[in-house]
């Protein structure tokens, strides 16, 4: 039975690997939005019973920017080869589509029919726009995939892009600082955070294990007014700590000296 379980947990991994924690607040959200950028959003959710064992709750939710014509960007935001059109509608199809094909998978896998208890999992991926100001628009990809009470995947990415470049803002756009230096930065402001100083009253062991490593340059990165901020799935930091996400912040005034000066000015940071 074992065996068996990690093959299952196995399979789903491969099915539909990109999870976390469901619910995520961000105090940094953004209402500024330009009068000229029109956003809307689309989702699917379903639940439905899939076989005699498992019965699956589905929620899958993609922003539509109907304003932007950009199609390299578009490709870029959405990162999906197989959406050929940015419209409402299209979005919405597509949704259902691969509801449809994620059911399809789990019906034709012999290796779910075998599975006698009552099975409830859920599927969720989000888009969630976080900030939209001075020509910079922060997405958070959300996905999470909840196995009866087995496991729970979870993975957050964070992009922002350039709409005055129509791309994606790499991080030597907004500083030059060496990776070397800014791991040392992260490396000293993880005790700084949240989660960290929740691990340093209930869990003292693991949280000296966390401070003892050095801090990677995530890609995960995202900004506003006040810090640049770095966000780690689980394991990214450490193999196997228990820990769910943890972010990172640097100040721009650990970083002066080496910012973009267009960025700077653009995000009127002084």
């Amino acid at each position: 039975m074992k065996n068996a379980g990690i093959i299952l947990i196995a399979l789903l991994f491969l099915m539909f690997f990109s999870c976390k924690e469901i619910g995520f607040k961000n105090k940094h959200i953004q209402s500024a939005i330009p009068v000229n950028f029109t956003i809307d959003s689309v989702i699917e959710e379903d639940f439905t019973k899939l076989m005699d064992s498992i019965t699956v709750k589905y929620s899958s939710q993609l922003l539509v920017f109907p304003t932007l014509k950009d199609q390299k960007l578009l490709h870029t935001i959405y990162e999906k080869d197989d959406i050929k059109d940015f419209s409402k509608e299209g979005l919405k199809k597509y949704l259902e589509a691969k509801k449809n094909e994620l059911y399809a998978k789990l019906k034709g896998s012999n290796k779910l029919v075998h599975l006698k208890h009552l099975q409830k999992w859920e599927k969720t991926s989000q888009m969630n726009l976080k900030f939209n100001k001075n020509g910079y628009l922060h997405i958070q990809y959300y996905e999470s995939m909840f196995v009866g009470g087995v496991c729970n995947f979870y993975n957050y990415s964070e992009k922002v892009f350039d709409l005055n470049d129509n791309k994606k803002l790499a991080l030597q756009g907004i500083t030059s600082i060496s990776k070397d230096k800014l791991s040392e930065m992260l490396s000293n402001n993880i005790d700084k955070t949240t989660m960290m100083q929740q691990m340093k009253k209930y869990d003292v062991e693991e949280y000296n294990a966390l401070l003892a490593e050095k801090i990677p340059v995530a890609d995960n990165f995202y900004f506003d007014e006040d810090n640049l901020y770095f966000h780690y799935n689980k394991d990214e930091i450490k193999k196997g700590y228990s820990i769910g996400d943890i972010i990172i912040p640097v100040s721009w005034n650990d970083l002066s000296g080496t910012l973009n000066i267009e960025f700077k000015d653009r995000m009127k940071i002084k």
